[in-house]
């Protein structure tokens, strides 16, 4: 949910279900069965629920948490270049490189906003859009409101002390992926080197917001400052899914003493495994698959949001400066990762921690092939309808031409069709599971 304005995974966490639900990590609390016999199929949703969180959730946060870090290191050493005019094109290539593989991994992760992202509000603190160039400039020309963001590397004192001062007084349209995006592309490309050195000015003067006086070291006092509230809330998350994540991810919380537990004590990985037990938030194993499959913040929130928002808000005139990632030109990559998000919660996990055995498709396979093939066929339809939209051109293009001067809209609509049959084909898949009985 936005507001208006691929490394390897690491430390997975173990499926140790059993037929009476028990926590996996054995430093947590097991919560009580339900004391109700689970049905086969229950049983089977059991196994998919424990592998929705091993193979997809963990993983993928394991992998976004890792590229964001990535992505905060770099950005340290760009700005200590630039103070000697040592910025070059290789630097940005690899930070755009980095960006791009963390932005990957949170599209990823958006068929599973439920939990931690949604809790803690994570989702719109990092990931709204579009950014609002005009506070943007005020900013980074405003040395009163910039020096409080800005430190020396190696001093963690000010580190910190400047990343806490980011999280408290910037907006959400100024937070998370859009800001660093700005500053690191311009035109689907990456920015050169020269621009970002203490030397030298940005070149940006389009619509009305004019950056030519905006300072190349300054931009990046900003980026970096963002990109560690940035690392801090994607640690967050994955921790509060898996508790056994890692102890350096887990130390930077402590420091800025952030939360990445439940009420209960328990990670939202447990929580999801546990589904039925007393002390769960789930009074079922089909109430957790609901809220997997058909939930607001589950893979048909995603589903719709893509569709219905991300590109039918632009695309319908209703507001045409709601397009994502309009300065790496990575709109449709990003609304395909989010079906790929999808696929992986179907599938039984990424393609490198996948077990198809403990999927809804190994579900399907056995209770209603046909649902199956329905859900599967509109997946890969809508992965090649949003990748269709304008052929190889950027979405922003696309918008920007005016989607009738270009194809006469038929390229985004037939995108959006696509995600509403994919919505339609959850929706079935979510009903036939409330009522099998076998």
């Amino acid at each position: 949910m936005k507001s208006i304005f691929k490394l390897l995974p690491a430390a997975l966490m173990g499926t140790c279900l059993a037929f009476g639900f028990t926590s996996c990590s054995d430093d947590e609390t097991t919560g009580e069965t339900s004391g109700t016999q689970l049905t086969a199929n229950e049983q089977l949703l059991q196994e998919v629920l424990a592998q929705n969180v091993a193979g997809t959730i963990n993983p993928t946060y394991t992998a976004l948490a890792d590229s964001c870090d990535l992505l905060f290191e770099k950005l340290k050493e760009m700005k200590a270049a630039s103070r000697n005019n040592a910025v070059t094109d290789a630097m940005v290539a690899e930070a755009c490189e980095i960006f791009l593989d963390a932005r990957a991994n949170y599209e990823l992760s958006e068929a599973f906003l439920l939990g931690a992202a949604d809790h803690f509000g994570i989702d719109p603190h990092i990931d709204s859009w579009p950014l609002d160039l005009n506070q943007l400039n005020n900013l980074l020309t405003s040395p009163k409101m910039l020096n409080p963001l800005d430190f020396e590397n190696g001093d963690q004192e000010a580190e910190d002390a400047a990343i806490s001062n980011t999280t408290a007084t910037l907006g959400n349209n100024l937070y998370g992926f859009h800001g660093i995006e700005f500053i690191l592309f311009r035109d689907g490309a990456p920015r050169r080197g020269a621009e970002l050195n203490a030397n030298a000015y940005d070149t940006w003067n389009q619509d009305g917001n004019d950056f030519t006086s905006v300072n190349g070291y300054s931009e990046l006092v900003y980026a970096t400052a963002v990109a560690g509230d940035l690392r801090n809330s994607v640690f967050q998350m994955e921790l509060s899914w898996n508790h056994n994540a890692a102890d350096a991810h887990r130390s930077v919380l402590d420091r800025f003493e952030m939360n990445y537990s439940m009420d209960s004590g328990w990670s939202y990985g447990d929580n999801m495994v546990n589904a039925g037990s007393a002390q769960s938030s789930y009074s079922s194993v089909k109430s957790a698959v609901a809220a997997v499959l058909v939930g607001g913040k589950g893979a048909l929130g995603i589903c719709d949001e893509v569709g219905n928002t991300k590109i039918n808000n632009p695309f319908s005139g209703a507001d045409p400066a709601y397009i994502e990632s309009p300065y790496s030109h990575e709109s449709k990559t990003d609304f395909c990762n989010n079906i790929r998000s999808i696929e992986n919660v179907w599938m039984g996990g990424r393609p490198e921690s996948r077990n198809a055995d403990k999927s809804f498709h190994a579900y399907f396979e056995r209770y209603n092939p046909a649902i199956n093939t329905q859900v599967e066929t509109a997946i890969a339809n809508a992965k090649a309808k949003i990748m269709a939209i304008n052929g190889d051109g950027a979405f922003v293009d696309y918008i920007n031409a005016g989607p009738a001067n270009v194809d006469g809209g038929r390229s985004g609509q037939e995108a959006i069709d696509a995600c509403a049959e994919l919505s339609a084909a959850l929706t079935a898949a979510n009903n036939f599971i409330n009522s099998n009985q076998q």
